[in-house]
């Protein structure tokens, strides 16, 4: 059974092109932190594809607005079989081994009572009440109850909630809203998905590439710093 649920479960991390140089980077610390991972693992972005460290590479095309590329790995996805989709962006970089066993539980619990998301990032418990021992109900008007950053999505309820031509700020805002219809959202009570948000803005935050330079000491890019 949990093998039957594997496959209905596709991790994407969403990328576009300018972003093709930490690629690597996120692949090094992926398998190094994740290497049971028992689901297929893709990298979206434009026109670059990236096929290394087993990802496989999902090709959005013109980039017309944040949304319609996030339909369009959506529909890809969906094509392809999979029922389930975990969202991580690019520049999450895992930085902790996964704890896979208790990834995958809550991910089967989770499919098997039909869920609609599930955040693997604990929220305040006022907002978010018991349900079982990998996680909360979330209340329907928590503020940004739509994130993605490894977030697990039932893909048809992911669908209905994106607009096209939103950007991903409008969209986390806007879905939020959009998604006070749907009751079955949940956040898990462990963090299993540590990470390194080297990025800010398109630029190198510098605080979060020397922990990075801990993990991978050779690692360079010809961005400009900025200090958060």
């Amino acid at each position: 059974m949990t093998q039957e649920f594997n496959k209905r479960v596709a991790y994407v991390v969403l990328s576009c092109d300018p972003y093709c140089d930490i690629w690597d980077t996120y692949g090094e610390l992926f398998n190094r932190h994740w290497p049971d991972c028992p689901y297929d693992f893709y990298l979206a972005s434009h026109q670059k594809p990236f096929e290394k460290y087993g990802f496989k590479p999902i090709l959005i095309g013109e980039d017309k607005s944040w949304s319609h590329g996030l339909l369009t790995v959506l529909h890809y996805v969906q094509e392809k079989g999979y029922s389930y989709v975990m969202i991580a962006f690019d520049d999450f970089l895992i930085s902790k081994k996964v704890d896979t066993e208790y990834v995958s539980s809550a991910i089967n619990t989770f499919v098997r009572e039909g869920g609609e998301c599930l955040r693997f990032d604990p929220i305040r418990t006022a907002r978010c009440f018991k349900y079982n021992k990998y996680y909360g109900k979330m209340h329907v008007k928590v503020p940004y109850r739509v994130t993605l950053g490894f977030t697990l999505w039932n893909i048809e309820v992911l669908k209905k909630l994106t607009v096209d031509g939103e950007s991903a700020w409008q969209f986390e805002k806007n879905a939020t809203e959009r998604s006070f219809e749907y009751k079955d959202f949940f956040c898990t009570w462990k963090h299993p998905f540590n990470f390194i948000n080297l990025i800010n803005k398109r630029k190198l935050d510098i605080a979060e590439y020397h922990k990075l330079k801990k993990l991978i000491p050779n690692a360079k890019y010809d961005r400009e710093q900025v200090f958060v």
